[in-house]
């Protein structure tokens, strides 16, 4: 796993890109694969979740599947606040994040990234982040 902090003036949302690879036991079919990982993000339990724009992509001649989902932080921090036993009183409402999920599947290899920035300044973030998709090798 490598987890990137990218540099941010919001001190509230930490825009970050998390990238892990994965070695599946068996072969599976990529949409299966990408339901799954819906799925999980789904069942978390936050209540404002929004999922948009999923599509499919190739990224270094490896298909792929991607979405964007957005959420309140206050949400996510007070379900895991719960989970954990944690005081997250001092987040509050209205801090929106707006993140990337992006899966490819190459044979029994999964690259899975998850990119998080602050909801209002996604576009800034997001265009640099396709071009580092675009200059992505896999092999």
């Amino acid at each position: 796993m490598l987890t990137l902090t990218l540099p941010s003036p919001d001190k509230k949302v930490k825009p970050n890109v998390i990238l892990t690879k994965e070695l599946l036991p068996k072969p599976v079919e990529l949409s299966e694969y990408f339901t799954k990982i819906k799925e999980s993000i789904q069942k978390r339990g936050i209540k404002d979740l929004k999922i948009s724009n999923e599509k499919d992509l190739v990224v270094s001649g490896v298909r792929g599947k991607m979405m964007v989902c957005q959420w309140d932080v206050a949400q996510m921090a007070q379900m895991m606040g719960n989970q954990k036993g944690q005081d997250m009183s001092h987040i509050k409402e209205g801090q929106f994040v707006k993140q990337v999920q992006v899966t490819l599947l190459k044979g029994q290899m999964a690259i899975n990234m998850t990119a998080s920035f602050p909801a209002d300044q996604f576009e800034a973030f997001y265009k640099p982040f396709q071009e580092f998709l675009k200059s992505m090798k896999i092999d």
